[in-house]
C-alpha cells in the first residue's frame, strides 16, 4: 500500500533570483553556497521543500510516497530519493511537484523511529542541492508485560472472573484483545476461567496486543484453579447419605439418625435435628420444608427450623422416602398388612393420608416416580403400577401384571416409561393413554449379563438412557435402546448417574471419586478425588455448584454449565421433588430456584 503526502504548490522553473550582475561564477562567490552566473545574474542552487508525513507511523512492509514541492530552479529540476542505500528517481505529476515511491522495507530490522532519507534537486544546467527528511517505521511488536500484582496467587475457583492488569509499551497506539484501556494507559483484560480445560488446575492467559501498524506482540500469565469451593465436614464425621437443595440451604441426612442442614452459600453448619428414627435416603422438599419416611413407617414432614411437623403411620411397610406431588408426598409399600403393598399418599396440612384403590403389588426395592403427565408410575414384583391421585382419593388407580420382577424407580422419555428389572433388563413401556388402557407389552433388552445389579436409569436431554451397573460399568442407550457405549469403572457407582447441563454426565464411586463425564462417548472430563465414598446421587444446582455427599462431608464443586439437564427423569434424591418435571430449573412459587 503506498501512503502518499499531497504538494501543495507547482514547480516553479526558471525564475529569476536575482544576486547581483555578474560575468562568471566566480563574480557569485559572495552569495549564497552553490550560487551560480546565469544570464548575467547571480543565481542560487534549486530549492524546495519535501512535504511532512505528519505524526503518521508506516509498518516496514508499506510502501509511501515522498512528495517534493520545488520553489525555485534554472530550468526544469529533476530529483531521486536516496533511502536505505537505494536511489529512486522521481517522476513529474501533473501538479508540478515531483514524487517518488519508498519500500520501507529498506528500513533496518526491527527499527521502531525515525528513518533517514534525502532528496537531490538538480537543475537543467547540472546545479543541485540536497533535501534531508525521515518517515516513522514501526518493525517492532508492542513489549507487554502483566502487572504481577493482579496475578492471583492462590487457586481461583472455577467461574470467578479475573482481571489482568497489561502495561503496553510502543511507538503507535495499541489494542489488546478482549481488553478495555484504562484512564493511566494500562489495560484490563477480563479472564473467563471456565475456558480452561475441563480437567486443568492451571490456566494460561495469553495476552495479544497489536499496534496501528499491525505488528503483533504477546505475554503471558497463569494462575492456579480449582473447582473446590468448599467441603464441610460434620462435627461428628457422620456418613452423609444424601442431600437435597432448596435456594438458600443444604439438607443432609447424616447416618440416618439426624438431619444436618447447611448454608448453601458457604457450607456454614446452621443446624443438626434429629430424625426421631432411622430415615431413609429419599429426600423431597417444597423449597421450605422437608419430606421424609422412615424406617419405623412414618412418614415425615420437618420444617426449616428443624422441628418435625408431622408424622403419620397408616399401618403399611415402607419401602423409600417419598416424592411430591404439589405438596402432596407419595410413597410405595410392602407388607401383608391392610394397608400394605401400595401407593400411600401424606397430604399436606395432615388432615389424613390416601391409599391407592389398586390391585395390591408389592414395592418391595422399588420408589414410584410422578411422570411429566402427572400420573405416578411405580415398578413392583411383577406388575407395574399406574396411578392419578387427587386430593384424598387415587381417581385411578391399577397395576397391571407383568413377568419382570422391577427394582429402583422408573425414568421416562417421552410417553414411554423405563424400569430395570431384577434380571439385568430394561423394559420400556410406550404408554398410550396409562389411566384408560392396559399396560402395553414392554420392550425388553437385555443390558447386563444375569446376576449384575441395574441402578436406576436416568434420561439425558437428548433421550439416551444411563444405566450404572455393581460390576463397575456405566451403559448408555440411545432413543431405540441400541447401545451408545459402554464405560468400564474403575469402582463400583454408589448411586445412579445425573445428567447435567451441557451434555455432562456426573457419578460418584465407592472409591471416592467424583466424575464428570462426556454423554457423546463416555469419556472422563475432569475428576475430583473426595478421599471416601460418594454416598446418593450427585446433585448438580443452578448456581454452577455440583454438591455430593460423602462418609463425614459435604463437598461443593464448580461446573460449567449449571444445573440439570433438560429431561424428564425422576433424579430420586436430587430432583427436589423426586418428580419427572422437565422444566428445567425447577423453581419455587416465588420463583427461586431450587436446584
Amino acid at each position: 500500500m503506498v501512503r502518499s503526502v499531497l504538494a501543495t504548490a507547482l514547480l516553479c522553473a526558471c525564475l529569476a533570483d536575482p544576486r547581483g550582475e555578474c560575468a562568471a561564477d566566480a563574480d557569485c562567490g559572495s552569495g549564497a553556497p552553490g550560487s551560480f552566473c546565469a544570464g548575467g545574474i547571480c543565481q542560487g542552487p534549486p530549492r524546495g521543500t519535501v512535504d511532512s508525513f505528519g505524526a503518521g507511523t508506516f509498518a516496514r512492509t508499506a510502501t509511501v510516497r515522498v512528495h517534493v514541492r520545488v520553489d525555485h530552479s534554472h530550468g526544469a529540476a529533476t530529483a531521486r530519493v536516496v533511502f536505505g542505500g537505494t536511489a529512486f528517481a522521481a517522476q513529474a505529476l501533473p501538479d508540478g511537484s515531483l514524487a517518488a515511491d519508498l519500500p520501507l522495507s529498506l528500513a533496518p530490522a526491527g527499527v521502531e523511529g525515525a528513518v533517514p532519507f534525502s532528496v537531490e534537486l538538480r537543475d537543467d544546467l547540472g546545479h543541485h542541492s540536497t533535501l534531508p527528511g525521515t518517515v516513522q517505521v514501526d518493525d517492532r511488536a508492542p513489549r507487554l508485560s502483566v502487572d504481577a500484582t493482579s496475578v492471583p496467587v492462590s487457586p481461583v475457583l472455577r467461574g470467578v472472573p479475573v482481571s489482568l492488569r497489561v502495561l503496553v509499551e510502543d511507538l503507535s497506539p495499541v489494542t489488546v484483545a478482549g481488553a478495555t484501556r484504562s484512564a493511566d494507559g494500562s489495560f484490563a483484560l477480563p479472564v473467563d476461567t471456565r475456558a480452561a480445560a475441563p480437567d486443568a488446575s492451571t490456566l494460561e492467559v495469553a495476552v495479544v496486543a497489536t499496534d496501528a501498524v499491525g505488528n503483533v506482540g504477546t505475554a503471558h500469565a497463569s494462575f492456579p484453579l480449582t473447582r473446590l469451593k468448599f467441603v464441610a465436614r460434620h462435627p461428628t464425621t457422620r456418613s452423609i447419605q444424601s442431600v437435597v437443595l432448596t435456594d438458600t440451604l443444604i439438607w443432609g441426612l447424616a447416618d440416618q439418625s439426624e438431619f444436618w442442614l447447611l448454608r448453601r452459600s458457604d457450607g456454614a453448619s446452621l443446624l443438626r435435628p434429629p430424625t426421631g428414627g432411622n430415615a431413609f435416603p429419599q429426600l423431597a422438599t417444597d423449597g421450605s420444608r422437608l419430606f421424609f419416611a422412615r424406617t419405623d413407617n412414618q412418614l415425615c414432614r420437618m420444617g426449616a427450623d428443624g422441628v418435625i411437623q408431622l408424622c403419620r403411620d397408616e399401618g403399611a411397610t415402607l419401602t423409600s422416602g417419598p416424592i411430591l406431588q404439589g405438596t402432596t408426598a407419595i410413597v410405595a409399600t410392602t407388607g401383608g398388612a391392610a394397608k400394605s403393598s401400595r401407593l400411600l399418599g401424606l397430604v399436606d396440612d395432615a388432615v389424613g393420608t390416601q391409599t391407592a384403590s389398586n390391585q395390591l403389588a408389592n414395592f418391595a426395592g422399588n420408589m414410584p416416580a410422578l411422570g411429566p403427565d402427572g400420573i405416578v408410575y411405580a415398578g413392583a414384583a411383577q406388575a407395574i403400577a399406574v396411578g392419578l391421585s387427587t386430593s384424598f382419593n387415587w381417581a385411578t388407580a391399577r397395576a397391571t401384571t407383568e413377568s419382570s420382577f422391577y427394582r429402583g424407580q422408573p425414568a421416562f422419555r417421552g410417553t414411554s416409561v423405563l424400569l430395570a428389572t431384577t434380571a439385568a433388563k430394561i423394559d420400556t413401556f410406550a404408554f398410550n393413554d396409562p389411566l384408560g388402557s392396559p399396560a402395553p407389552p414392554p420392550t425388553t433388552i437385555q443390558v447386563a449379563p444375569l446376576g449384575v445389579t441395574l441402578l436406576s436409569p436416568t434420561i439425558a436431554a437428548d433421550g439416551t438412557a444411563l444405566l450404572a451397573t455393581d460390576d463397575r460399568h456405566l451403559i448408555a442407550l440411545r432413543p431405540d435402546n441400541s447401545v451408545r457405549w459402554t464405560l468400564s469403572l474403575n469402582d463400583q457407582p454408589t448411586a445412579p448417574p445425573t445428567n447435567g447441563n451441557g451434555g455432562v454426565v456426573y457419578l460418584g464411586t465407592v472409591g471416592g471419586d467424583i466424575l464428570a463425564l462426556s454423554l457423546a462417548d463416555g469419556s472422563t472430563l475432569w475428576k475430583y478425588a473426595a478421599g471416601s465414598p460418594i454416598r446418593g446421587p450427585l446433585a448438580p444446582g443452578c448456581d454452577g455448584i455440583l454438591y455430593a455427599a460423602t462418609d463425614g462431608a459435604v463437598h461443593a464443586l464448580a461446573i460449567d454449565a449449571p444445573g440439570l439437564a433438560s429431561s424428564s427423569w425422576p433424579m430420586a434424591s436430587h430432583d427436589v421433588r423426586g418428580s419427572g418435571d422437565a422444566a428445567r430449573p425447577l423453581r419455587s412459587a416465588a420463583g427461586a430456584c431450587l436446584e
